[in-house]
């Protein structure tokens, strides 16, 4: 590795072959640091019980990066078959016990699903397990995760050795894995908030739970060189709440990979005018009043439900949660809805490009709502497509008026989410919507994730040069 890069370990539990958004900030950070300086050397996750995978992604990984894949602890009677293929991983370097390395994305399509027996006894206590958990595993479901990570991160450190430490949440595991490791290595560390933690409006509601937690974060916040996080809103409350431990606090935007976008053939539906969203629905975020509204527009005869196509792509329902799919039925709207589920990262850009209108669904508590810039945000800046915003006043509210990127409406005001679809399906009549939509230089400059990479390598290059100012000021 003598080729000038400075080692980063990252610890990123979510990483490529493990698709969806979530994953796409670490990526992007892999992919663009060694441009600045930086190699990452990445501890993941090994997908083997993971169900989400787009082994894609990891084409975008350049030869320098390695990742380490650590398999998690589970009981013998959770755990499913595993092939021998999956004993260790890594996309470039060796697994964690020196096998030879794969090509990034090789010979990943056909790893086993993880199912397990489907035996009564098993299953029954596999049903009890998923009601403990809330009681078990703290802070999050991939704490079993710990253990396994921090002995890899350990050896990654003795075998490459690196200049600093980075972990990226969620999982908030992560940052507790970051945390072990920076009190092993004494690295400076940088910890990487792509959500807010015990200040999230999606808590357990278990009071001595959420106490331990407060006390797990505080420790990140006490220890960490450098907190970061992707809005204002989330800086304003770290620093609210631990603001007489942090020691420094910034923000780098979550944003948008041009590369991504370019030579990606739109995934167009003719003669329709569509409406496409990515991502996930839970009960705060659901699309049910855009579903009403549009049932409200057909019965009226405002739009003709032949020409009209609404395409939802991730998780329509919550898993043990069938509210919005039991809406398009209510509703009667199944031939104007379409379902498409988990879809590789580059169908997802295509069903972009191919949009006439792109569905942005945020929460609906201001609390929370209005400090949240969902990342598929950024994905629709780089699609050049309109946006429908359904969003209470806040970051991305401001942020799609800022750049002229659409139309915000409240997300419960049934009226004007109403009169929205109108205004939108008539441009589409008129031919108004054709043509990409071109961003600004400054959305360029401030979302692009090339460049908050350079930020973040110039952020790493201040710690270590700091640190080293401080060793050569102790020596004297």
């Amino acid at each position: 590795m003598a080729d000038g890069l400075k080692n980063l370990l990252m610890v990123a539990c979510y990483f490529p072959p493990i698709g969806g958004g979530g994953v796409q900030r670490a990526l992007k950070m892999a992919k663009y640091l060694p441009q600045f300086g930086w190699r990452p050397l990445v501890l993941a996750l090994d997908p083997v019980w993971h169900v989400s995978l787009d082994p894609t992604l990891l084409e975008e990984l350049p030869p320098e990066v390695v990742v380490h894949r650590v398999r998690e602890w589970r009981p013998r009677v959770l755990a499913g078959p595993v092939g021998p293929a999956r004993a260790a991983v890594t996309a470039t370097g060796t697994g964690p016990e020196g096998t030879p390395s794969q090509e990034h994305g090789a010979a990943l399509a056909g790893w086993p699903s993880g199912r397990w027996s489907a035996a009564g006894w098993r299953r029954r206590f596999v049903q009890w397990m998923k009601r403990a958990r809330m009681y078990v595993l703290i802070p999050d479901d991939r704490i079993l995760w710990y253990v396994p990570a921090v002995r890899e991160g350990r050896r990654m450190l003795a075998r490459y050795g690196a200049r600093a430490l980075l972990s990226t949440s969620g999982p908030y595991t992560d940052h507790l894995v970051g945390l072990a490791l920076r009190r092993h290595s004494g690295l400076p560390w940088v910890a990487d908030f792509r959500d807010p933690w015990t200040q999230n409006l999606h808590r357990s509601g278990i009071a001595w739970r959420e106490a331990l937690e407060e006390r797990m974060e505080r420790a990140v916040m006490r220890e960490a060189d450098v907190v970061l996080t992707v809005t204002r809103s989330f800086a304003d409350g770290f620093r609210s709440k631990y603001g007489d431990v942090i020691r420094r606090l910034e923000v780098i935007h979550n944003g948008f990979d041009a590369a991504d976008f370019a030579g990606i053939v739109p995934e167009r539906v003719e003669g329709r005018c569509t409406f496409v969203y990515t991502g996930i629905f839970y009960r705060e975020r659901n699309p049910r009043p855009l579903l009403r509204a549009v049932r409200r527009l057909i019965d009226r005869g405002a739009v003709d439900r032949r020409r009209l196509r609404l395409r939802f792509a991730g998780v329509f329902d919550y898993p043990g949660y069938t509210e919005n799919a039991d809406a398009v039925r209510e509703l009667e709207l199944g031939d104007v809805v379409e379902v498409l589920g988990h879809v590789p990262h580059r169908r997802a850009v295509a069903l972009l490009k191919g949009a006439d209108v792109l569905l942005l669904i945020n929460d609906v508590d201001p609390a929370f709502g209005g400090a949240f810039i969902p990342g598929k945000l950024f994905e629709y800046m780089a699609a050049q497509r309109p946006i429908l915003a359904l969003s209470v006043p806040g970051e991305a509210a401001s942020v799609v008026e800022r750049f002229g990127l659409g139309e915000v409406v409240p997300p419960e005001d049934d009226a004007a989410i109403e009169a929205a679809v109108l205004r939108f399906y008539r441009r589409w009549e008129r031919g108004e919507l054709a043509g990409p939509q071109p961003l600004p230089p400054e959305a360029h400059r401030r979302y692009e994730r090339r460049e908050q990479a350079r930020a973040l390598a110039e952020l790493l290059d201040e710690l270590v040069e700091a640190r080293g100012r401080a060793a050569a000021g102790a020596g004297r």
